[in-house]
């Protein structure tokens, strides 16, 4: 049983479209995945405080507590 949609059935290539063909050029290496450990250090921060000195920002001030940040990918 068909299901009714509102998407078009088909994708049909018009005579104003790019024609793109994937080319292996050889520079794609898989590369295996690397165990990073995550290091910790103590820090003694001078001032919390940063000063911003942009006049695309409505604010002079600003606060970041973090030195850095770790994003798993």
């Amino acid at each position: 049983m068909r299901r009714k949609s509102r998407a078009s059935l088909s994708n049909a290539a018009g005579r104003f479209d790019m024609a793109r063909e994937g080319v292996d050029d050889g520079w794609f290496q898989e590369l295996p995945d690397a165990v990073i450990p995550t290091e910790v250090r103590q820090e003694a921060a001078r001032t919390l405080i940063t000063y911003n000195r942009s006049p695309d920002l409505p604010f002079d001030r600003s606060i970041n507590p973090y030195r850095g940040c770790e994003h798993e990918i």
